[in-house]
């Protein structure tokens, strides 16, 4: 992702990924809009959380993540994902994020989307410019456009009068849980989906023999 833009007040979850050589090393959150003068805000060794911002590291999924609560004008600017290597450069991929007095450019109602296996979801992505560009994307994986309509179990329908696309995702299994984002133009919002197994009951039944 590069831009990010959100509705001051609100909240905000951005996803960082990494190589599985970078497991066990330290990640950081960085503001400045240079990387070699940035300054780190949290670290998943310590500060874990400064302020409203917090940092949690996945190291199965080769992700961490950066929360930004109840977001200010003045947070905006742009950010580091990085990573620390001992006795080297340390590596690092900046975004920008935007936070508006008004109605962001793009936004969902939740970041966090749940479903079960063989059922599906429903992600509303709503946006302010009709004529750009709507994607549903999964993080370092492939896209689907609305005007492609449906593509393998993803399909997305375009509602111009209301300014929302929606996203459905039918027969979910739990490889599809994971990072995704709405699209509208250059403007990205990460949602993050989880999948979990259904639930099976078993039925016991007991019979009884008479003893006489």
């Amino acid at each position: 992702m590069r831009k990010v833009v959100e509705q001051r007040g609100r909240s905000v979850t951005i996803p960082c990924l990494y190589d599985r050589e970078y497991e066990s090393h330290v990640k950081y959150w960085c503001h400045g809009s240079f990387w070699n003068s940035c300054e780190t805000v949290v670290r998943t060794d310590s500060p874990t959380v400064k302020g409203e911002t917090s940092i949690t590291d996945d190291p199965t999924h080769h992700v961490f993540t950066v929360t930004m609560r109840k977001l200010q004008l003045k947070d905006s600017g742009y950010y580091w994902c990085a990573v620390e290597i001992q006795g080297a450069q340390d590596k690092g991929a900046y975004l920008y994020l935007s936070v508006t007095a008004g109605t962001p450019g793009l936004w969902v109602e939740q970041q966090e989307v749940a479903g079960v296996e063989g059922g599906h979801v429903s992600v509303p992505c709503h946006y302010n410019e009709p004529r750009s560009m709507k994607k549903w994307c999964r993080i370092e994986g492939s896209c689907v456009e609305v005007n492609s309509g449906k593509s393998g179990r993803s399909e997305m329908k375009d509602d111009r009068s209301k300014k929302v696309f929606t996203v459905t995702v039918r027969e979910l299994n739990t490889e599809d849980t994971g990072w995704y984002w709405c699209a509208a133009g250059k403007l990205q919002i990460p949602v993050h989906l989880t999948v979990t197994q259904k639930t099976t009951t078993a039925t016991v039944t007991t019979y009884f023999k008479n003893e006489r």
